[in-house]
C-alpha cells in the first residue's frame, strides 16, 4: 500500500509544477518590490516635514525635608509640546524618554516663595531636546509647592541585635549605635506614644572579629524618623582567663569593733580581652563590704563576697570561695 501512495504523489509532481508557472510570479515580485520602494519613499518624505506633537515629561520631587507635610498632590509630568521633523519626533515619541524634571524641595523652602518658575520648568525641558527641536508651550507654565511643618521630637534608638559568637571570643563592650538618637515627626498624638524607636532585628552568627553594620530603624505608623538608618558597633574581642588575690575589706568599720574574715582574701577570675590582658591589675578591683552587712550576719556568721570595685569592660568575673565565715569582736568602750 505504501508503495502505491508513492507512485501517485510521483505521478501528481508535473501537474502542480504546470499549475504554478501558468502564473506570471516573476511578474508579481517585481511589482511588489517597487510597491514596497515607492512606500518607503513616501514615508521618508513625509519624515522631512515638521510636525507638531506633545511628549510627557515626568516631575521628581526629591529632598523632602522630614519637617515637611505637602498639603496637596502636585503635577508628576509636564506635558510639553514640541515642533520638529518627523524623523525627530519619531526618536522623542518612540525611543526617547525623557529624565525627570528634578524639584529640590530644600531649594524651593529655602527661596520662601515655594513656587517653582516657568524658567525653571523651561530649562528642565530644554535640555533634553536637540537644537532644532522648538519648545511651543508647556502646561503648567508654573506651580506652587505647599506644605506644613510636621512637630518632632528626639527619641533614643535602641539595638535590636543578637549575637553568637566563635568559641574564645566575647562582646568586649556596650554595644554602640550612632546617633544614639534620632528625630520623630509626627502629629503630637502619635509623638506622645513614642519613648524610643528600634532597629529592625538583625541576627548576626559565628562572630569573631568587631563587627560594624548599618541597620533600618522599625518603620512606625505615620511618622517619619530621620536618619532612618543608623550604624551599630558590636565590639567582639579574643578573651583569655586572668586570676588574681583580692583581700576582703570591712567599709565603715566602728572604732572600738574588730572583724576578722576567714579567709580574709579570695581569689578572683576574670574574662579579660587579649589586647588589655596586661594592662588589667590588682588594684582595679576591690572587695569593701560594709560593717552593717556583717551584723546583719552575725548569727550565721558567713558572709557572701562580691566585688564592690571594677572595670567596666570586665564582663565575666568570679569570686573563689563566694562566702567567707567572719567574727565579730569588740574592744574596749
Amino acid at each position: 500500500m505504501a508503495w502505491l501512495e508513492k507512485q501517485k504523489i510521483f505521478k501528481s509532481i508535473p501537474q502542480i509544477k504546470a499549475f504554478f508557472l501558468q502564473y506570471q510570479w516573476k511578474e508579481g515580485l517585481i511589482f511588489l518590490f517597487f510597491l514596497l520602494l515607492s512606500l518607503g519613499l513616501w514615508f521618508l518624505l513625509h519624515l522631512q516635514q515638521e510636525y507638531e506633537v506633545e511628549i510627557a515629561v515626568p516631575v521628581k520631587y526629591r529632598n523632602i525635608p522630614p519637617e515637611m507635610d505637602l498639603t496637596e498632590e502636585f503635577p508628576q509630568e509636564i506635558i510639553a509640546k514640541i515642533r520638529d521633523k518627523g524623523i525627530i519626533i519619531i526618536n522623542y515619541s518612540w525611543l526617547h524618554s525623557f529624565s525627570p524634571i528634578d524639584v529640590n524641595l530644600i531649594d524651593i523652602r529655602k527661596e520662601g516663595n515655594h513656587q517653582v518658575s516657568k524658567r525653571t520648568i523651561e530649562a528642565s525641558i530644554s535640555k533634553h531636546l536637540i537644537s532644532t527641536t522648538s519648545l511651543l508651550e508647556f502646561e503648567p507654565e508654573t506651580f506652587t509647592v505647599e506644605y506644613k511643618t510636621i512637630q518632632n521630637k528626639e527619641v533614643s534608638v535602641l539595638a535590636d541585635i543578637s549575637v553568637s559568637l566563635e568559641p574564645g571570643f566575647q562582646i568586649s563592650g556596650p554595644i554602640a549605635v550612632v546617633p544614639e538618637k534620632v528625630r520623630i515627626y509626627a502629629d503630637s498624638n502619635i509623638l506622645d506614644l513614642i519613648a524610643n524607636v528600634k532597629t529592625v532585628p538583625v541576627e548576626i552568627k559565628k562572630v569573631n572579629e568587631t563587627k560594624k553594620i548599618k541597620v533600618r530603624l522599625q518603620k512606625i505608623d505615620n511618622a517619619r524618623i530621620d536618619p532612618d538608618e543608623v550604624t551599630v558597633t558590636v565590639p567582639v574581642e579574643e578573651f583569655t582567663e586572668k586570676r588574681m588575690m583580692l583581700s576582703v575589706g570591712c567599709s565603715d568599720l566602728p572604732d572600738n569593733y574588730i572583724v576578722r574574715l576567714f579567709p580574709s582574701s579570695v581569689e578572683v577570675v576574670c574574662n579579660v580581652p587579649l589586647s588589655r590582658f596586661k594592662e588589667l591589675e590588682e588594684k582595679d578591683f576591690e572587695i569593701s563590704i560594709p560593717f552593717e552587712e556583717f551584723e546583719a550576719k552575725q548569727s550565721s556568721g558567713k558572709m557572701p563576697v562580691y566585688l564592690t570595685k571594677q572595670p567596666s569592660w570586665i564582663t565575666r568575673t568570679a569570686i573563689v570561695p563566694a562566702a567567707i565565715e567572719f567574727i565579730i569582736e569588740q574592744t574596749g568602750q
